[in-house]
């Protein structure tokens, strides 16, 4: 199984207590449910970055990749 980088930004920073870990898993939401994170992440609706590329949170993960997390961006 992959090691992977996964960065939380922002307010998901505060919800993971940290602003980066590393874990063993091959999709985006392996990551957070090994981290007993995947429910309260999704239901603020994430961005998903894989590499600095927007993906899905089940897109399969190398050894190495970084994941980070951030919340909806809103404007005006």
């Amino acid at each position: 199984m992959p090691t992977v980088k996964v960065k939380f930004l922002a307010s998901f920073r505060e919800l993971a207590g940290t602003d980066e870990v590393e874990v063993q898993a091959s999709t985006p939401a392996e990551a957070l449910t090994v981290l007993g994170l995947l429910d309260p992440i999704v239901e603020m609706t994430p961005l998903v970055a894989v590499n600095q590329s927007i993906m899905a949170l089940d897109t399969a993960l190398n050894d190495g990749d970084e994941v980070a997390l951030m919340p909806p961006m809103t404007g005006g």
